[in-house]
């Protein structure tokens, strides 16, 4: 990526999501980057936080792609325009490396129950209320 008096300089791709996984969890509105069954247990047992970030580095430039489950009632388009603008100027800051595009997915939304215990928002059930009469 880098080249100079001294050799080449490369950032793993794993840095670069680590980057823009620690930066999205910052963002006011996102409660956790979303991953499948085999992400979240990789997750689990390396305590990573870019599992389930995809990384794509062209010539001097990057591109994400992450899928993030928000907080219940947030503004989507402002928490997400927030997680893009973030993830660019840090990688970039950071890097040295060009952000080209951040694609957010909506994976979910997050919700407390009155106990203060989590449910993910498109897993609740609503039970039907007995009706004594």
């Amino acid at each position: 990526m880098e080249e100079g008096t001294y050799g080449n300089v490369k950032i793993d791709n794993d840095v670069l999501a680590s980057i823009a996984g620690i930066v999205a969890k910052k963002v006011p509105g996102v409660h956790k980057i979303a991953t499948s069954l085999v992400g979240g247990l990789a997750q689990w047992i390396r305590k990573k936080p870019d599992v389930g970030i995809k990384v794509i580095v062209g010539e001097d430039e990057v591109e994400f792609e992450l899928r993030i489950i928000v907080e219940y009632g947030v503004n989507i388009p402002e928490v997400t325009y927030m997680v893009q603008k973030s993830i660019k100027e840090e990688v970039e800051k950071m890097s040295g490396l060009r952000v080209s595009k951040v694609d957010v997915i909506i994976h979910g939304v997050q919700m407390l129950k009155k106990s203060g215990e989590e449910v993910e928002g498109n897993e609740k059930k609503v039970e039907p209320k007995q009706s004594n009469q």
